[in-house]
């Protein structure tokens, strides 16, 4: 599997990019390091758009006997923007095998806040965030296009 984090965000956008071009939406990606924004998807027939941002792990699945099993991407402080109906996370992992469906989270922006927002402060000026999503969660989140699909409608 890539090991590059570079070649690994952009398996994740191609990957989004690719799920919803096939459900018939035009997707834009952005020009690499635009910030906090890595697509525009557009409704041909509605009109209407949003805006992506994705976050994409070789493998995000973790097994902890403390918390339980979760999945984990970093956000970093970069990529958080204000909350809006229109702007949504896409978090992608690719189960460290390429014979293997990526596992998609979405979320809208305005649901990415504690507890699926971990912050730590601790970490010095450069604060680390991380979305992280318990398994027994899985279903408000895993393959929600529908999301998307009525945010377009």
């Amino acid at each position: 599997m890539v090991k590059d984090k570079v070649l690994t965000g952009a398996a994740g956008e191609y990957y989004i990019g690719f799920r919803l071009t096939a459900q018939g939406y035009a997707v834009g990606l952005t020009v690499r390091g635009a910030r906090a924004i890595d697509m525009v998807v557009a409704n041909p027939n509605s009109g209407k758009s949003i805006a992506i941002q994705t976050k994409t792990m070789l493998d995000a699945f973790v097994q902890s006997r403390k918390w339980g099993p979760y999945w984990k991407w970093r956000v970093g402080t970069t990529s958080l923007r204000p909350a809006h109906e229109t702007f949504f996370y896409a978090f992608i992992d690719l189960r460290d095998d390429p014979s293997k469906t990526p596992h998609v989270f979405i979320l809208p922006s305005v649901q990415l806040t504690p507890p699926l927002l971990e912050l730590y402060p601790e970490k010095g000026p450069t604060k680390d965030t991380w979305c992280v999503i318990y398994e027994k969660d899985q279903g408000n989140y895993l393959n929600r296009w529908d999301l998307i699909r009525d945010a377009l409608a």
